[in-house]
């Protein structure tokens, strides 16, 4: 008994150390949002810029992406691999995503080297960034396993480039959804990153994890903005918001262009590989 209790009290010391850990960061986080220059972007969050791409390159990348997909994931080259979400995680079971798809596409390469999306948030955040990848990304029709209001983690602050390959006219198109002004929160994120480790240690769930840090509480829909726009349209982003994929996703399937970027400060020169476990 004695043996046992030791380990349950090792466990909740560890718990604990992770959970303030997590805790810190975002609060540095927070913090370098402040001192950002104020902008619409650095405000709201996101920003939204027509017809970035024109409708028959968006319509050549969509032909270029279902070449690619299959039902399972798989290395395409040396850096660039299909994940399919349903292989990792128990939500978003119909996402499928092409990474590192400047590797396989010639357009899609000269994007990357010549630094057009990097431009755009420096411009606005006012420091040197990096562009880490050029994801394809394609939701297929799903009103299930959507994921609900979360953020991308933290510490380096992540930051993305969405250019919707196909028009999201109507919620059934699966419009992505945000809550303007949220990346700056403070006092909620803490109280929802409690709350998810209090849930993970009574289900006995795995070690605290960022990347499940679900805002369960005080973000609703009615406090959303879902983002409708023709193909080509491009939608600058800070993950730190609170956002989603909009879950009656019933009509058709979207296609989008997601460049992942960090400060360059944070890049440490290692190939991208988010989900590459799948394989």
């Amino acid at each position: 008994m004695h043996k046992y209790l030791k380990e349950v009290a090792k466990n909740v010391r560890y718990e604990v150390l992770v959970v303030k850990r997590e805790i810190l960061a975002l609060l540095k986080d927070n913090k370098e949002y402040l001192s950002q220059p104020s902008n619409e972007f650095t405000t709201q969050g996101y920003e939204i810029i027509p017809n970035f791409l024109d409708k028959d390159e968006c319509d050549r990348l969509i032909d270029v992406t279902n070449r690619y997909l299959r039902a399972q994931s798989y290395l395409i080259g040396k850096n660039s691999y299909l994940v399919c979400r349903k292989d990792i995680r128990d939500v978003d079971l119909n996402v499928q995503q092409i990474m590192n798809a400047q590797e396989i596409d010639g357009k899609l390469s000269q994007m990357y080297e010549e630094q057009i999306i990097e431009k755009m948030f420096e411009e606005r955040i006012g420091e040197k960034m990096r562009l880490q990848s050029i994801t394809i990304q394609v939701d297929d029709i799903d009103t299930q396993s959507k994921r609900g209001f979360h953020s991308d983690g933290v510490t380096p602050p992540v930051y993305k480039a969405f250019i919707y390959l196909n028009d999201v006219d109507d919620y059934g198109d699966g419009p992505y959804t945000l809550i303007p002004g949220s990346h700056r929160h403070t006092i909620r994120k803490i109280i929802n990153y409690l709350c998810v480790w209090l849930v993970n240690l009574v289900f006995k769930k795995k070690t605290f994890n960022r990347k499940k840090d679900d805002r369960r509480l005080f973000y609703h829909d009615r406090q959303s903005v879902s983002i409708f726009g023709k193909a080509g349209t491009l939608i600058i982003s800070n993950q730190q918001l609170a956002h989603k994929g909009w879950q009656n996703h019933d009509k058709n399937k979207r296609y989008a262009l997601i460049c992942f970027l960090i400060a360059e400060k944070y890049y440490d020169g290692q190939p991208f590989n988010l989900g590459r476990s799948a394989i």
